[in-house]
């Protein structure tokens, strides 16, 4: 052995400085190689940690993976051992319906004796389950119908308007989840949308906004919205007074105003003054002494977008 050293001094000296260190490193990984071949060449047993990946859940079921670990005692080689904990950490067990009482699941995996060996490396040894039981929480899922919303941001050409809320199709869902969540849930909203120079209908499949821990039946909705080009239209009122005692009078000045209404160009004609009604209230006067009364419009016709007015007070003289 001493005079293997004294050679391999002999060859070191021989070789010119600059290649020393790389003949030393050469040397030293050799031996660092022929070292771990012997390691990984040698059998051990240890405990190993493997998560579980569960198959045959019910239908219904949400299980909190965290904690669904299970400890074995294995005997392996070190090759098999650094396989284990580099890329085979896995075992595939069934879960029984019979299991889901209460508010954890208790699973016995002694009986997985067999069905877990025979997914260990072919040289490994399955000593012993260090975890017979394992607990897993777990929440039922209740069912719930539920209406689907849409918000889109539509910006209009000028003169054009959306005759109604978008209608989407389907108009619900069933959603899946804690009974907790379900009870709070009142609506599913669609992801939102941005749409420019808006000037014809249009149809959009839209998917729906996304939930934690929520389950949909489906995933998009057909959104459908109707588009008309508008005109405004002018018309005089007069001016009602309501919640008046039939002993007075009472004189507006004021006694008419001029609206403005924003309506499909399809119905400009097919409206009058009678189809609006602007009102002041008698008892503001008893209330607030009011030396001016608001006036507020009180009836339009549904396919109107948009109503202004002027003035938007009145002066009164009252006569008993």
């Amino acid at each position: 052995m001493q005079l293997k050293k004294n050679e391999f001094e002999k060859v070191l000296r021989q070789l010119p400085s600059k290649d020393r260190f790389k003949f030393f490193f050469l040397f030293v990984l050799l031996s660092f190689i022929f070292w771990f071949s012997t390691k990984l060449s040698n059998t051990y047993q240890i405990e190993q940690s493997f998560s579980i990946n569960w198959n045959n859940i019910p239908k219904g079921i949400v299980l909190n993976h965290d904690s669904s670990e299970l400890g074995l005692s294995i005997t392996a080689s070190g090759t098999e051992i650094l396989w284990y904990r580099l890329f085979k950490n896995k075992i595939n067990l069934v879960l029984n319906k019979n299991v889901f009482i209460g508010k954890e699941a208790i699973v016995s995996i002694d009986n997985e004796l067999f069905n877990i060996q025979q997914q260990l490396l072919d040289n490994t040894i399955l000593n012993q389950i260090t975890t017979p039981v394992i607990k897993i929480a777990y929440v039922r899922l209740g069912v719930k119908k539920v209406k689907i919303s849409s918000e889109p941001t539509l910006k209009f050409r000028a003169g054009y308007l959306s005759d109604s809320p978008p209608t989407i199709d389907p108009d619900s869902l069933l959603v899946r989840g804690s009974q907790d969540v379900l009870d709070t849930l009142t609506m599913v909203k669609t992801v939102s949308f941005i749409m420019e120079d808006v000037f014809e209908s249009f149809q959009k499949v839209i998917v729906l906004e996304n939930q934690t821990n929520l389950q949909f039946d489906i995933q998009e909705v057909n959104i459908k919205q109707e588009i008309s080009r508008y005109s405004e239209k002018e018309f005089i009122l007069p001016i009602e007074i309501i919640n008046i005692p039939k002993s007075v009078r009472v004189k507006l000045f004021p006694p008419t105003a001029i609206i403005k209404a924003t309506m499909p160009l399809t119905l400009l004609n097919g409206f009058n003054a009678r189809d609006f009604m602007l009102v002041v209230d008698y008892e503001l006067i008893l209330k607030n002494e009011l030396t001016h009364l608001p006036i507020r419009l009180v009836k339009q016709p549904s396919q109107v977008k948009k109503v202004i007015w002027e003035p938007k007070t009145v002066n009164y003289l009252i006569r008993k």
